[in-house]
């Protein structure tokens, strides 16, 4: 069984096409659950929170003693010190604003780099955010590691790298992550937590379930905790045990956005679509500008055919991210299912632009490795004698730049060097490579990008490389098609091009499709309908 997506992932209901099904022609019923009668305020529970917060304010304010003084009156400290930063951020991420909280703990480490007790928070947060944001996915695996390098004793530390790992898709280094952690401390439960949502995405069942449970026994309270739950009851299939754990976790921090897209998934699937467009619409008060909720709870209205619902909220999860993907990919949805083609496929263009920069951003490193030659390189199988890692070399984050150093132990390579440079944007990417000593028939230097992956799901990679006999090779290509586009935004762009007796254009988009799914049905039939039409399938001289 599959793992199915976490937080940020999307139901979808695939289109049919050419006499197949499109969603929403269907009728759905909604059903609209009682909601529990709301709790009276016990106005000496409230008295005692707000002395608990005036407590927290008047701590701030004395730490932060030397800013109330006479604007006059020069200082000779900082009026500001780390600690008091984590606790504004503290307060921040409790009032349901993390990226304020991102903020002040940023701030915290810069004014005390060596404090690891700042970093696991914003780890956490970091790798939250990172779902929709991939920049900050980056540096959540930057920051976690740099937190274990601090305190490498540290379970935190070492469970919320795990985590920053695992909601990267790294799962393997995460369940060693949280491995590491679980030595140092088998009583920390966000361990087990994190390490159930890994085990998850390894297919280890049983593992985390139990991981889960652990976490819920150990910390009863931990929101990590109750979503782990619910994360492994969902992809097990128990959406209705998955929206309990949910909802628990809802109780404890009712102004995480996040949690209620989790509710809201498994409403979905239950069909329950009154109470999914209810918790989207909570996502949203929560966080306004969250593409993904307004994408979610338009595709939602969707569903049930009020077209006119879906894209104005379509449109205003553009106008909160004009790079989120999947709202084009959705918009352009119902553009075709009114049979707007030429509408639809500047949208379905633009989701698949999006999700080829976005993968090409998780570029980390780059190897040279020597193989054997063949027509079809899947993943490094020989000695790797080049290696650079990637790194950002503007401010905007675009370009990616990685020197190449020799890493064999042959001394034939010893004077082996090279550079690489990657456009996110564009996907051009340039390869010089100098003192490659020339290979024996048969064998061919290769590159590899690692963190980026081909629509097949293996590696990406350059083909054969082959240097000049003085050992110099100058190379372009463009990294493009990447893993990253959704299949139907794919195969609805061939379809729509079909119409547009542009076949040219809609063959090579099938041929994606199929990269990903060879057996996807609307692809194969794509490819039928342009043969039976009798329109040229490649482009004309």
């Amino acid at each position: 069984m599959d793992a199915l997506p976490r937080t940020a992932k999307h139901v979808h209901l695939t289109p049919w096409l050419a006499g197949v099904m499109i969603p929403g022609e269907e009728s759905e019923t909604m059903y609209i659950r009682p909601q529990p009668p709301k709790r009276r305020s016990n106005p000496w529970r409230v008295l005692i929170l707000l002395l608990l917060i005036a407590a927290g304010v008047y701590a701030i304010m004395h730490l932060q003693g030397e800013e109330v003084e006479s604007p006059f009156v020069p200082t000779s400290t900082p009026t500001r010190s780390a600690y008091s930063y984590r606790i504004e951020g503290d307060l921040l991420y409790l009032d349901g604003d993390l990226s304020g909280a991102i903020a002040r703990y940023e701030q915290a480490i810069e004014l005390a780099p060596d404090d690891v007790a700042s970093y696991i928070p914003l780890v956490r947060l970091l790798a939250l955010e990172g779902w929709v944001h991939k920049e900050l996915a980056f540096e959540a695996i930057e920051r976690g590691e740099q937190a274990v390098a601090l305190a490498p004793q540290s379970a935190p530390a070492w469970a919320v790298l795990c985590m920053a790992y695992d909601w990267d898709g790294r799962t393997q280094d995460a369940i060693d992550a949280c491995l590491q952690a679980r030595e140092l401390d088998p009583t920390y439960a966000e361990t087990y937590a994190y390490l159930a949502e890994a085990y998850v995405e390894s297919g280890q069942w049983r593992l985390a379930l139990e991981a889960a449970q652990t976490a819920l026994t150990l910390a009863p309270n931990s929101v990590d905790a109750n979503r782990a739950y619910g994360y492994v009851l969902e992809n097990m299939g128990n959406w209705s045990g998955a929206i309990e754990a949910y909802r628990r976790a809802v109780e404890i921090h009712p102004n995480l956005a996040y949690l209620y897209m989790d509710l809201g998934r498994n409403y979905r699937y239950l069909v329950d679509t009154a109470s999914a467009i209810a918790v989207y619409r909570r996502a949203i008060e929560v966080d306004p500008d969250r593409a993904e909720a307004l994408d979610n709870l338009a595709w939602t209205y969707y569903a049930i055919g009020d077209y006119d619902m879906a894209r104005t909220y379509l449109g205003q999860a553009l106008e909160a991210d004009p790079n989120y993907a999947p709202a084009y990919g959705h918009l352009a949805v119902i553009y075709w299912s009114r049979r707007d083609y030429e509408d639809a496929i500047p949208n379905l263009e633009r989701a698949i632009e999006i999700a080829y920069q976005t993968s090409r951003r998780q570029a980390r490193g780059f190897t040279v490795t020597v193989e054997e030659t063949r027509e079809n390189f899947t993943h490094p199988l020989g000695d790797v004698v080049l290696r650079g890692e990637l790194r950002w070399v503007d401010a905007e984050r675009v370009r990616l730049s990685a020197d190449l150093a020799s890493t064999s132990r042959n001394d034939r390579w010893a004077a082996a060097r090279g550079s690489v440079t990657l456009d996110t944007m564009t996907g051009d990417c340039s390869i010089v490579l100098q003192g490659m000593p020339e290979l024996p028939a048969g064998q061919t230097y290769v590159g590899w990008i690692e963190g980026v992956y081909r629509l097949d799901g293996f590696q990406y990679n350059t083909g054969g490389l082959r240097p000049r006999p003085d050992g110099h090779f100058e190379g372009r290509l463009v990294v493009e098609p990447v893993k990253g586009p959704r299949i139907e935004d794919l195969y609805i762009l061939g379809l729509c091009y079909f119409y547009m007796d542009e076949c040219e254009r809609a063959y090579p988009l099938f041929d994606a499709a199929l990269q990903i799914d060879p057996e996807e049905a609307n692809a194969l039939e794509g490819i039928r309908l342009c043969q039976e039409a009798g329109l040229p399938t490649t482009p004309t001289p």
